[in-house]
């Protein structure tokens, strides 16, 4: 038997419940697949394509993780200035007042305590002393003004040729390797297609790539012997950014990862997991989570949208904190 077995029998138990066609896990360990597994089709009716290697999920919220290093890079360039940068010097049509003193530290850890309508904002607390909702738009909207590229230039520059990515993309148009989204068990499959510069919630990405995105980050950007990100870049979007003045007891974040710290209330994270583990989830219950302890990268790719935000009384949070547990005691073992 497997020491993935009961993570692998979760999975599939998950699948089901959640009414997901489809469902993937990918694991590396010391820079090598340890354990795939794939399961179900790209949606529930007659002549779905098998999933497999290629089948590309949409990964939801696990994007901004990519909308996050561009950040970094741009940030390591000296395109833009630091974190600590106010967002009003790149949003000139906001109204500054309403900005304030918020920076891109608030912006990248979801403490800025704005509310966006457009480029527009509204106040509704205080920087930096609440958690909130993701920002990605606006985020990639800054690195443009900063840059003059988008996301998706700059992830493919920097990230996807040099490790020769080819199943990751945002996507305009379908194609037979996309998994459909599963809105209810009885209703028609659907694909999320919208722009292509990186901000959209459009990001297809295969189980295998998603896995080797976490593990360029366990790296510290290094792959096959080739610095192909900076390093500084890579440590600035995986370590702890959140404001000192957030709550003792709310979660951290680096550049939109969750980071495991200090046991907090409210975190995507198990607390069985070692310090210094992070993670992202996806609605549609995609999940990358790199545990550097172990040297190790644990994705898991689902297609489902009938229990996000707590519909048919299912608790994400307890699932991905539970899923995380297995892992590290497979890892562990």
């Amino acid at each position: 038997m497997s020491r993935f077995s009961a993570l692998t029998e979760y999975t599939e138990q998950v699948r089901q419940r959640i009414a997901a066609s489809a469902a993937a896990l990918c694991i590396i360990k010391d820079d090598n697949i340890v354990h795939e597994w794939y399961a179900g089709h790209h949606h529930f009716h007659k002549g779905a394509r098998k999933t497999g290697e290629t089948s590309q999920f949409n990964v939801y919220s696990t994007r901004v993780t990519y909308v996050g290093l561009a950040a970094a890079i741009a940030i390591h360039d000296g395109l833009i200035g630091s974190l600590d940068d106010r967002l009003s010097q790149y949003m000139p049509d906001a109204d500054q007042d309403v900005l304030g003193d918020t920076t891109l530290r608030h912006l990248l850890t979801r403490t800025t305590g704005l509310q966006f309508k457009g480029t527009q904002a509204v106040r509704r607390f205080p920087s930096g002393t609440a958690l909130e909702g993701k920002k990605p738009e606006i985020v990639a909207a800054v690195i443009k003004q900063a840059t003059g590229r988008t996301v998706a230039d700059i992830i493919a520059e920097r990230v996807l040729r040099p490790l020769r990515l080819t199943q990751t993309e945002w996507r305009t148009e379908g194609k037979e390797t996309l998994v459909c989204d599963i809105t209810a068990p009885d209703a028609y499959p659907t694909l999320r297609l919208e722009s292509d510069e990186g901000s959209d919630r459009n990001l297809y990405v295969s189980a295998r790539e998603l896995a080797l995105w976490g593990n360029l980050h366990l790296n510290r950007g290094m792959f096959e012997g080739r610095q192909v990100v900076p390093q500084e870049a890579i440590d600035l979007a995986v370590t702890v950014q959140t404001p000192p003045s957030l709550p003792d007891h709310l979660p951290r974040l680096g550049l939109f990862w969750w980071v495991q710290h200090p046991r907090t209330e409210h975190s995507e994270i198990g607390p069985r997991l070692p310090e210094h583990t992070y993670q992202i989830l996806g609605a549609s219950g995609c999940s990358c989570t790199v545990i550097p302890q172990y040297r190790a990268v644990v994705v898991r790719m689902t297609n489902s949208l009938w229990t996000f935000g707590g519909k048919n009384h299912f608790d994400h949070i307890a699932d991905i904190q539970h899923f995380g547990h297995l892992a590290e005691a497979a890892l562990r073992d």
